[in-house]
């Protein structure tokens, strides 16, 4: 049996520039990574034949996806969901994010005032990492929110290359809703007196918002005169994002949210670009999600039926709403596993 490396690690890629979707290069292109495999395998010299498991972070993660601390620590690592023993366990940094990729005040990345950035152009990038790494075929891909509409976006691009997607609390294109809520988030921003290069509370009470979004409590707790306790969480959540993420990797990756439909053709194509996915998928969402709701789920389940793919859904069932994904660890396990060994489609 494969021995698994002691510890997982991070590496960083030199890529070739980027053109984004909506204008601007990214040039002196980086993608920060982490990794976790069989001893052995490493960045510097992939092992032929590891099946590789690729996660895509959410909004304001980071490569990071596993060990102490990881955003799915809980689920990978020895006799885990997600084994290094078996698989090739990998996740980038987003571009156009804070944690070591190609984003805001990096050198060679577009001023802020020129930049949009898009789920295509992340994709992109992520596909230029895969290709850095020599990795053609993955195994499985995920990820949650706006990581589940990139590991859709990747499907889509490259349909040859992913054999098993599992896109979790997400769909097929941003909702009015989505985009709404980002709205407000993104005039937050703006309206604080440090914008763009020193935000501060603005970014504080835009996290705010998000996490009203993101929970679904359904009991409400008495207050003191100290106040409610959903006061104090908020101003907790979003002191926290405060010291440890950029206002303008925020609105970029916003940005990507809005911009994501897949019922349009990819550029240059011309039909819907989710009718372009082969790969095998579990969509997942959850019954109290009020940020991609079970009907959006049954659009993109429809969706990609109608592409031809073979799909699988199932619904979560928790009181923590939309975060279900970064929470419900006993759930979350079996399902991996089941991703794990959907049937592949033949390349």
């Amino acid at each position: 049996m494969p021995t698994v490396a002691a510890l997982p690690q991070f590496f960083d890629l030199a890529l070739p520039d980027l053109a984004l979707v909506r204008g601007g290069v990214v040039r002196s292109h980086r993608s920060r990574g982490w990794w976790w495999s069989r001893e052995g395998d490493t960045p510097a010299a992939p092992q032929p034949g590891v099946p590789t498991v690729l996660l895509v972070h959410a909004l304001t993660g980071s490569a990071q996806a596993g060990g102490k601390d990881g955003w799915w620590e809980p689920l990978i690592g020895p006799g885990q969901a997600l084994d290094p023993a078996h698989y090739r366990i990998l996740c980038f940094n987003n571009l156009g994010s804070c944690y070591g990729s190609s984003g805001p005040g990096t050198e060679g990345f577009p001023p802020m005032k020129t930049v949009d950035l898009t789920s295509i152009d992340i994709a992109r990038a992520l596909l230029l990492g895969l290709d850095k790494l020599g990795i053609g075929r993955v195994h499985l891909t995920t990820g949650g929110s706006l990581g589940g509409m990139i590991t859709l976006t990747l499907a889509a691009l490259a349909p040859e290359r992913f054999e098993r997607i599992l896109p979790f609390a997400t769909s097929v294109s941003a909702s009015a809703w989505v985009v709404g809520w980002n709205h407000v988030a993104r005039q937050i921003l703006r309206l604080d007196p440090g914008y763009p290069d020193n935000v501060g509370r603005g970014l504080e009470i835009a996290r705010q918002l998000a996490i009203l979004t993101y929970r679904a409590e359904p009991r409400p707790a008495p207050g003191t005169d100290a106040g409610y306790p959903v006061q104090s969480y908020l101003e907790h959540q979003g002191k926290k994002l405060r010291n440890r993420f950029a206002a303008q990797a925020y609105e970029l990756q916003l940005a990507a949210m809005d911009h994501h439909d897949l019922l349009q053709p990819l550029p240059g194509d011309t039909p819907p670009a989710i009718s372009r996915v082969r790969a095998s998928v579990l969509v997942v969402d959850v019954d109290t999600d009020q940020l991609f709701t079970p009907a959006q789920a049954q659009t993109l389940t429809a969706a990609l039926r109608q592409a031809g793919a073979t799909v699988e859904r199932t619904t979560v069932t928790s009181i923590h709403g939309h975060d279900a994904f970064l929470i419900e660890w006993p759930t979350l396990g079996p399902l991996l596993t089941k991703a794990l060994h959907l049937h592949a489609p033949k390349p």
